[in-house]
């Protein structure tokens, strides 16, 4: 199994803290852990294919995707979700944080993701 967790900071001097915590707190997961940064702005297209360059070559077990989806990202994030979502429906999609922690039935990203946390 490999886990991803991932988010569109609004410039490459963020860091998103909300993913080094849920990182820290992986417990026998964490060795099977990573975390992928981008900033808006990058092409969907390009973001898509380094996420995939991290799911395992015929390994054993699924490939995760969690993102922390906020207010300046969700425009973006809902591009990549529904891109990969195309070119990789085996991908599971998770999404938290506080742009999709309310009136999540009626926002496009919740409906296009497997699991909402």
């Amino acid at each position: 199994m490999t886990i991803l967790l991932s988010t569109l900071n609004a410039r490459y001097a963020h860091a998103s803290l909300g993913l080094r915590y849920l990182l820290a707190n992986m417990g026998d997961l964490r060795d099977d852990t990573r975390l992928q940064e981008f900033v808006i702005g990058a092409k969907s297209t390009d973001i898509v294919e380094k996420l995939l360059a991290h799911q395992p070559a015929a390994g054993p077990g699924p490939f995760i995707i969690g993102f922390g989806v906020y207010i300046w990202n969700v425009e973006e994030t809902t591009k990549v979700v529904a891109l990969l979502k195309r070119v990789a429906p085996h991908v599971t999609i998770v999404l938290g944080g506080p742009e999709v922690s309310y009136e999540s039935s009626e926002q496009r990203i919740v409906q296009l993701a497997d699991y909402l946390i």
